[in-house]
């Protein structure tokens, strides 16, 4: 009886301290696969062919509108496909994900000025950014990165709205900063220094965003941004509710001004 009552606080203590251990939490670089398989390329490719069906069956000739219908779904079966990606991560530690990340979140009350001073230099960043593309090569300026344009396509149907916020401004911040923060910063900081994996990551989420970039230099915008998530990480003592919150309320603004642009 002895052993079994002492088994316990340490397997509890255990579980508590998954995410502080100081060896790398393998399993959790499923989330990539995942990722890219599931909220990628799988569900993404289903909506395609479940929208072409549509298209078909209702006899739209249109290739713009059938365009619409292919992306509009496509959208929402890679919003599905990211919720299995969360599911993932909330399975794998299912024990003690929750608590934990109630007491994060109550732990940025003492970094709102902080979050707020970010905030601030990253927009006042961006700024200059785009008064200094004014003085570029006429081939290297652009008004708008090619991401975000992609982005605003999916916009033309209504009824996707709430989706969109939901990927956009929920869901889609809660997985990059598990990709980009929490696997490259805290677990492969563990062996490779965060100071280095600080500049992977700003580089890594900087370029995934800018695949379909036009001018070299639209890799700027994302380069700051990606450094504003880690300022908030890092002077939060990596507290990864704080890049999260960052994320989305970059991510709420920037769907606000979509919908004011239509």
């Amino acid at each position: 009886m002895e052993n079994q009552s002492t088994q316990q606080p340490i397997d509890s203590q255990q579980q508590q301290n998954d995410f502080a251990s100081k060896k790398i939490v393998k399993r959790d670089f499923w989330l990539i696969v995942a990722y890219l398989i599931v909220g990628q390329f799988v569900f993404p490719m289903i909506g395609m062919m479940i929208g072409a069906i549509v298209a078909m069956s209702l006899k739209i000739k249109s290739d713009s509108r059938v365009n619409e219908i292919g992306i509009n779904f496509a959208t929402f079966f890679g919003f599905i496909g990211m919720c299995l990606v969360l599911l993932l991560f909330y399975l794998m530690h299912r024990k003690t994900l929750i608590p934990l990340a109630i007491q994060r979140v109550k732990d940025l009350k003492k970094y709102i000025v902080t979050l707020i001073i970010i905030i601030v230099i990253m927009y006042v960043l961006n700024i200059l950014y785009g008064i200094m593309v004014e003085f570029l090569p006429e081939k290297y300026q652009f008004s708008d990165t090619e991401n975000n344009k992609m982005l605003e396509k999916m916009f033309t149907s209504v009824w996707m709205w709430p989706v969109l916020f939901l990927d956009i401004v929920i869901v889609t911040p809660i997985v990059e900063e598990l990709l980009f923060r929490h696997l490259l910063i805290h677990e492969l900081g563990k062996k490779l220094t965060y100071g280095l994996m600080y500049v992977v990551s700003i580089l890594m989420f900087a370029g995934v965003h800018v695949t379909e970039a036009q001018s070299p230099f639209e890799l700027g915008p994302y380069v700051i941004m990606a450094s504003s998530f880690v300022a908030a990480y890092h002077l939060t003592k990596r507290n990864l509710a704080a890049s999260i919150a960052l994320h989305m309320i970059v991510n709420a603004i920037s769907f606000v001004a979509i919908l004011f642009a239509l």
